[in-house]
C-alpha cells in the first residue's frame, strides 16, 4: 500500500520524484551552501540590508549598479528560490565587492576591478563619488534650479523657510549699521580698569583685551602673588589654570595707577567684600566713571543689590551697570559662544557697554530691567545648590527637573514682588543663567550642593574651595526677602535649613515631597 502523506492537498509519495542526495547539491567550494528539502522549504526572511546598502541609506548616496547577474539574483525578493552553488555565490562575491570599494574610496575614482572578475563586470560599475567625512550631503536642486534646495521639507515648505531666514539677515545688516553710532563711543575708550582677579573679573578682561588689542586693561588685585603671576607669566593660574592672558592685560596692587585714566570700572569683587572695597577706593575714582558690575548676590545683614550698594559704600550717585548671563569663566576665555545681558537705567550707557563687550564670540543684549537681573543673579546661585544636592543623594534626573522648575517659579514669584519684570524672569538673565548653574560641570554652588548630597560637611567643602560660592550666603538673605515680601519659597527656604545643619539634605528632600499637591501658578 502506498505511503499517505501527512500534509493536505498531497499526491501519494510513490508519484513523488525521489529527492536528490544532500552531496549532489553541495560545492565543493562552499561546503556550507546546502539544499533545502521541496517539502520543508518555508518562505525565508526577507534578507537584512548589507552594512554597505545601510551607509548608502544614512549618507542619502546610491550604491553602484551590481553586475547583470547579481542584480538579477537581487530581484529574486529576498527570497530562496534556487540553492546557493558555486556558480551563484561568485556574482555575489563581486557585487560585495564593489560596494563595498565604493564606500572605502572617498574619492569618486571608479574602484580597481578584481583581477578574476576583470572580462566580466558590466561596464557601468564605477563608484558613485561618496562626500568626505563630516562634509554635507548632496542637495536637491530647488524649482528655480539655483540648487540651493534641502533635504527635508517640500519645495513650498522650504521656500516660505528661506523667506523668514532672508528675513531675519536682513534685519541684522540693518541693525549692525544702526550700531555703528554707538561703536564711535566704545573705540573712544583706551582704559579698563578691572577691580579683582577671581575666575570671572579675569575672564573679561581676557575677553576685552582680545577684542580690542589696542585697550589697556589693568586688574586692580590686592594678592601680590597673583598680580606677578599676571605681569611676569601673563597667567592666572590660581583661578584660570592652563591659560595664557594676552599682552594687554597688566596687574597692580596700587589703586591710584589702576584708576587713573580709565573710562570704565569693572567690578568683580566678591559681594560680600565689596562694601569695604568700594568704601577704600571712592576718594580715588571719579564720580563719572561708570561701574560695570558682574558680581552676583545679595548683602548679608542688609539684603542690599548691588545696586543699592554701590551708591551707599561711595556716599554718591554713580553711574552703574551690571553685566550677567550664563557665563562660565573658563568658557569666556576659551573663546566659546557666550551671551549677556547689560543692565541700566542709562539707555545711552547699555549701548556703549553692548559696542565694547560685544565680539564675534559674545553677544550682549540691553536691559532696564535692573532689579531682574539682579534678583535672578543672586537667586540662581542657591537654586543651584538645591540642584546639586538632588544630584548628590542620587534622585535622578526626575527629581532635579522637578526641584529646578519649582525653584525657577520661586524666584519668579519673588522677583515680581520686587519689581521685576516676566520677560527678564525667563530670558538670558534669568532662565539662561539658571540652566547653567544647576547643569554645568563648572558651577561652583552646584558643586557645593552635590558634595552636601554626597555627606560631607559645608565647613570642609568651602576650606577646600579656593573660590567664593555666593549662594551660600545668599541662601539666608533670600529667607529675609521672602518674609519682606510675603512670598513662600519653599526650595530656597530648604536650602537655608540645609546650609544651616536644621535639617540634612535627605530630610529636606523627604520635607519637599510631602508638601500638599496645588495647582500651577
Amino acid at each position: 500500500m502506498a505511503r499517505v502523506s501527512p500534509h493536505r492537498h498531497h499526491t501519494p509519495a510513490a508519484a513523488d520524484p525521489a529527492p536528490p542526495p544532500r552531496e549532489s547539491t553541495q560545492s565543493a567550494a562552499c561546503p556550507w551552501a546546502r539544499a533545502v528539502p521541496p517539502m520543508r522549504a518555508p518562505a525565508l526572511r526577507r534578507a537584512a540590508p548589507s552594512p554597505a546598502a545601510r551607509l548608502s541609506a544614512h549618507l542619502r548616496v546610491p550604491l553602484p549598479p551590481l553586475p547583470a547577474r547579481a542584480s538579477a539574483m537581487a530581484s529574486t525578493s529576498g527570497r530562496a528560490t534556487a540553492p546557493a552553488t558555486s556558480t551563484t555565490l561568485a556574482p555575489r562575491r563581486r557585487a560585495r565587492a564593489t560596494a563595498a570599494a565604493a564606500i572605502a574610496r572617498p574619492t569618486g575614482r571608479p574602484p580597481p576591478t578584481p583581477r578574476s572578475a576583470t572580462a566580466r563586470a558590466a561596464p557601468d560599475s564605477a563608484a558613485v563619488p561618496l562626500p568626505e567625512p563630516g562634509a554635507v550631503p548632496p542637495r536637491e536642486p530647488t524649482p528655480d534650479g539655483t540648487g540651493g534646495g534641502g533635504l527635508l521639507y517640500p519645495p513650498a515648505e522650504r521656500s516660505q523657510i528661506k523667506e523668514s531666514w532672508d528675513s531675519i539677515m536682513r534685519w541684522s545688516r540693518k541693525t549692525w549699521r544702526d550700531g555703528d553710532k554707538q561703536a564711535a563711543a566704545a573705540a573712544a575708550c583706551d582704559k579698563i580698569v578691572v577691580f579683582g582677579g577671581g575666575s570671572f573679573g579675569t575672564a573679561m578682561a581676557v575677553a576685552l583685551a582680545r577684542q580690542r588689542p589696542d585697550l589697556d586693561v589693568c586688574m586692580l588685585l590686592r594678592d601680590r602673588a597673583v598680580c606677578a603671576d599676571v605681569n611676569e607669566r601673563h597667567a592666572n593660574e590660581r583661578y584660570l589654570p592652563g591659560r595664557v592672558l594676552p599682552p594687554n592685560v597688566r596687574a597692580t596692587t596700587s589703586a591710584v595707577a589702576a584708576i587713573a585714566g580709565a573710562q570704565y570700572a569693572l567690578h568683580a569683587v566678591p559681594v560680600q567684600h565689596s562694601r569695604a572695597f568700594l568704601e577704600g577706593i571712592k576718594d580715588v575714582l571719579p564720580a563719572d566713571v561708570p561701574i560695570v558690575s558682574v558680581s552676583k548676590g545679595l548683602e548679608v545683614g542688609t539684603g542690599l543689590m548691588l545696586s543699592e550698594l554701590i551708591p551707599d559704600a561711595l556716599g554718591r550717585k554713580q553711574p552703574t551697570a551690571f553685566l550677567s548671563g550664563p557665563s562660565f569663566a573658563a568658557e569666556v576665555v576659551d573663546g566659546r559662544p557666550t551671551g549677556l545681558v547689560a543692565a541700566s537705567r542709562d539707555k545711552k550707557l547699555v549701548r556703549a557697554l553692548q559696542q565694547l563687550f560685544a565680539s564675534p564670540s559674545m553677544r550682549v543684549n540691553t536691559s532696564t530691567d535692573v532689579v531682574g537681573v539682579e534678583v535672578c543673579g543672586a537667586l540662581k546661585n542657591v537654586l543651584a545648590i538645591a540642584a546639586g544636592i538632588v544630584e548628590g543623594l542620587g534622585l535622578g534626573a526626575n527629581a532635579k527637573a522637578a526641584l529646578v522648575s519649582q525653584g525657577c517659579a520661586e524666584i519668579r514669584w519673588l522677583a515680581e514682588k520686587m519689581g521685576a519684570k516676566p520677560g527678564t524672569v525667563a530670558g538670558l538673565s534669568g532662565m539662561g543663567d539658571v540652566m547653567l548653574t544647576c547643569y554645568g560641570e563648572l558651577s561652583r554652588n552646584r558643586a557645593v550642593g552635590l558634595r552636601l548630597g554626597r555627606g560631607e560637611t559645608l565647613g570642609a567643602i568651602l576650606a577646600s574651595s579656593p573660590q567664593v560660592a555666593e549662594g551660600v550666603a545668599t541662601a539666608g538673605v533670600v529667607v529675609g526677602l521672602a518674609r519682606r515680601y510675603r512670598v513662600a519659597l519653599p526650595v530656597l527656604t530648604a536650602v537655608a535649613q540645609v546650609l544651616d545643619g536644621a535639617l540634612s539634605p535627605a530630610e529636606a528632600v523627604s520635607s519637599i515631597m510631602a508638601l500638599p499637591q496645588i495647582e500651577e501658578r
